[in-house]
């Protein structure tokens, strides 16, 4: 045996060595593999202290306007207190960036019939007018007894300063309505003119103390006949406060038949509290939660913590 011959093993690459002859198929894997755990972590359920943040009030007014060529009538001015829940523009990603869903509000007579019709806008402005005179002359009536009143009081007791407030109160109310009215009468019915709501509105949600924060919303402007319709708000920072919860309208189907928790927002002078309301909802059928625990505009969960919708209206909204 020729003892000058050397046999060679073959060489064996690292692992490392491996994987960096292979970078572009390694590094694809990456991130597939991070793309799914961030897309599983987005589609978590969300948990009870979860929920209890994602609420907020939403106040202001909702105010039907006619919008002729170079102005814009206040008609119906609505005041509105409803609740509202964060939420993301896009599930996959933290999106809120000061987003509020909630349902509109507003009279509802407004909304139907006639008011939806462009050619009876010239009878429903003259009758409006009308309705508007009688309370303007009722509120300068008032405004009146109540001067009187201030006048022959001697007394500035406490009474007397509530009273004050009050007057000053409905004289401010008085000169509004004395505006609109003006407004109105001189319309040209034959403009060209349509309906719209344009609201103002600002939300206000507990901190990590359970103190009321507040923040101011957007106008936001739509069509008539949107009344009990999901609406989305943003605040004016678009941002969506540190203590707060932005829920997501996840892609994952929903069983015909569930538990869920309405989350009602309960306040007090300086705090708000959260309230998880139980019950059971099937899908097309109305729940049993009644309104005063599950007012317009609450979200609703399963039981397993998957935002479903908003109240509206004795049904879930999901928008």
């Amino acid at each position: 045996m020729n003892k000058n011959i050397i046999s060679h093993k073959p060489h064996r690459s690292s692992p490392l060595h491996t994987l960096w002859r292979h970078w572009p198929l390694t590094g694809g894997a990456l991130v597939l593999v991070a793309v799914l755990v961030w897309l599983g972590v987005r589609l978590l359920p969300a948990s009870e202290s979860n929920m209890r943040a994602s609420v907020c009030f939403v106040d202001g007014r909702s105010n039907l306007c006619l919008v002729t060529d170079h102005d814009t009538l206040i008609i119906v001015s609505d005041t509105v207190h409803t609740q509202g829940v964060w939420v993301n523009k896009r599930w996959w990603w933290p999106s809120c960036n000061g987003r509020v869903l909630t349902i509109q509000q507003g009279r509802s007579y407004t909304d139907q019939g006639a008011w939806l019709v462009a050619d009876s806008l010239p009878q429903l402005i003259a009758n409006q007018i009308d309705s508007l005179g009688a309370l303007l002359q009722r509120k300068t009536t008032e405004r009146h007894e109540l001067q009187y009143y201030l006048r022959c009081h001697g007394v500035q007791d406490e009474g007397y300063q509530r009273i004050a407030r009050y007057a000053i109160e409905q004289a401010r109310e008085t000169d509004s309505l004395a505006a609109i009215y003006k407004a109105l009468k001189a319309h040209q019915p034959k403009k060209k003119a349509r309906l719209i709501r344009v609201g103002h509105y600002q939300v206000a949600w507990a901190d990590g103390d359970g103190r009321v924060q507040r923040a101011a919303c957007e106008p936001i402007v739509t069509p008539i006949g949107q009344l009990g319709r999901s609406m989305t708000l943003r605040t004016l920072d678009h941002a969506k406060p540190w203590a707060a919860y932005a829920v997501s309208n996840t892609p994952l189907a929903s069983a015909p038949t569930k538990k869920i928790f309405a989350v009602k927002l309960c306040a007090t002078d300086t705090t708000l509290t959260t309230l998880l309301v139980p019950g059971r909802y099937t899908k097309g059928v109305s729940y049993d939660i009644p309104p005063l625990l599950a007012p317009n505009g609450c979200p609703v969960f399963s039981s397993h913590g998957r935002f479903m919708g908003v109240i509206s209206n004795n049904k879930v909204n999901r928008n």
